[in-house]
């Protein structure tokens, strides 16, 4: 790769200002749709996405790397969670006109969260159990304790599941917020509450079926 900088067109020590114009500039030449080519718009691109950086620039400045951008994982996580809601809603036998979709998933997600929850309340309670039976335990001779180290297994295994269920829990809240930004309400007309309520039942129960076998292998 080329020097970002002379890429860019501008000296080591240009100011944020200066590295915004020189893309504008540049842009106006080099971009696909005004006779440049993919590659150098390409080049241009990540030299100005790495020098508006202030760490990423830091490192090439030290380095010469680039540093890559990490994907958003928590996003990932969220659309995958959606995804899955929109699968069953997909293969669900009820007419989509019947059906408040966004309504659908969002319950179903706000169900896993509140199982998660109760998940991470009784894994708490757990660890409390342990606390106490440590206390507890005592070996009658002099040596090992191995009852001590089984509750300590027991405790950190119990402290893994808390952390994951926590994540979960933040993955499906960010799945929520993903949710706000979109409608299905306007591609359909709106249907009677008897109807919807039957939908709103009969998936609703395929869902939390669906998520229990989930659940069962976390």
């Amino acid at each position: 790769m080329n020097d970002l900088y002379r890429v860019l067109g501008i000296s080591w020590n240009a100011s944020q200002e200066e590295i915004h114009s020189a893309y504008r500039e540049r842009a106006k030449i080099l971009h696909p749709d005004c006779g440049g080519s993919v590659e150098a718009f390409r080049e241009l691109a990540t030299a100005y996405e790495v020098l508006s950086d202030t760490k990423r620039r830091a490192r090439y400045d030290c380095t010469g790397e680039v540093e890559p951008v990490l994907p958003n994982n928590l996003d990932a996580g969220a659309t995958e969670i959606i995804a899955l809601k929109l699968g069953l809603l997909i293969h669900a036998e009820q007419d989509l006109n019947s059906m408040d979709s966004a309504t659908l998933i969002e319950q179903a997600i706000r169900q896993d969260i509140t199982q998660r929850m109760t998940n991470i309340s009784n894994q708490s309670r757990a660890i409390e159990r342990v606390t106490r039976l440590r206390a507890q335990v005592k070996r009658k001779a002099d040596g090992d304790n191995k009852l001590a180290r089984v509750l300590d297994w027991h405790e950190l295994s119990t402290k893994y599941q808390i952390k994951k269920d926590q994540e979960a829990v933040h993955t499906m809240e960010r799945a929520l917020e993903i949710l706000q930004d979109y409608s299905f309400a306007d591609d359909f007309p709106t249907s009677k509450s008897d109807d919807l309520s039957v939908a709103l039942y009969d998936l609703l129960r395929s869902l939390k079926q669906a998520d229990q076998s989930q659940f069962s292998r976390c």
